[in-house]
């Protein structure tokens, strides 16, 4: 969840994006079905940077509104992930949008190749939405796995992120509590399950990036994993994405 949204609104933008993914229409195009399962990994950080560039709620709604309407019906299709990081592209077409909405009706036509635009001190704010949706997808893929039956992964580091303070000790006996486990954890079984753990959440960071991108250069992943801060925890995770 990104932290920057209350959690009332981005409830509703859940709905609005839902809704708008969902209709037959979208889910009967194959293409346009693939553009909804992408952007359904990527809303929050859309709409929460057109929160922040527009400092109005409702207004945020009514923008990402139009721009998930385009984005669906493939206005943005044409986006070459060659000439550079869709990130970048997709910036610069939310930029476009909250400039031309200052001064025209919400509903004004966009270019489907947006104008290039400088780098500006507001791209951190995009950035750091976009790392909070990297993450996200990540957490979720963990969770995902645990609630199909795999190990804890998620539950651990979960609680290791809250409760950084907890030894092993306390950890191992929070753990067993939180998941009313028969058999109770051990500190040993809980350090294990972090070092795993971590491993899967950093390949699952890692993934996430070279979909995001999308592309299998090394030198691409690597430098966006540089560009979002996550390198530092990423180095090994990568270096297992290059043999896969």
């Amino acid at each position: 969840m990104d932290s920057n949204i209350p959690a009332d609104r981005l409830s509703q933008i859940s709905t609005m994006w839902t809704g708008l993914a969902r209709r037959d229409d979208v889910q009967a195009d194959e293409s346009r079905a693939a553009a909804a399962a992408f952007l359904d990994r990527y809303y929050q950080a859309v709409y929460g940077y057109l929160l922040r560039s527009v400092k109005d709620p409702d207004r945020a709604a009514e923008l990402f509104q139009e721009f998930a309407l385009r984005f669906l019906k493939g206005d943005f299709r044409h986006a070459d992930p060659g000439r550079g990081r869709f990130r970048d592209y997709l910036r610069t077409v939310l930029i476009n949008l909250v400039r031309r909405s200052s001064s025209k009706p919400v509903n004004v036509a966009l270019a489907a190749e947006p104008e290039v635009l400088p780098e500006e001190p507001v791209d951190g704010e995009f950035l750091t939405h976009w790392r909070e949706a990297i993450l996200n997808v990540a957490w979720q893929a963990l969770q995902q796995e645990q609630n199909r039956g795999g190990p804890p992964y998620y539950s651990v580091l979960r609680l290791r992120a809250e409760k950084p303070d907890l030894t092993s000790v306390e950890l191992a006996v929070q753990l067993t509590a939180n998941l009313k486990a028969i058999e109770a954890y051990t500190d040993a079984n809980v350090r294990k399950i972090l070092q795993r753990g971590r491993e899967v959440f950093s390949d699952k960071v890692v993934d996430e990036v070279a979909r995001s991108i999308p592309t299998r250069d090394e030198d691409r992943v690597a430098q966006e994993l540089i560009d979002l801060g996550f390198l530092g925890f990423c180095r090994k995770a990568l270096d297992r994405w290059r043999v896969q």
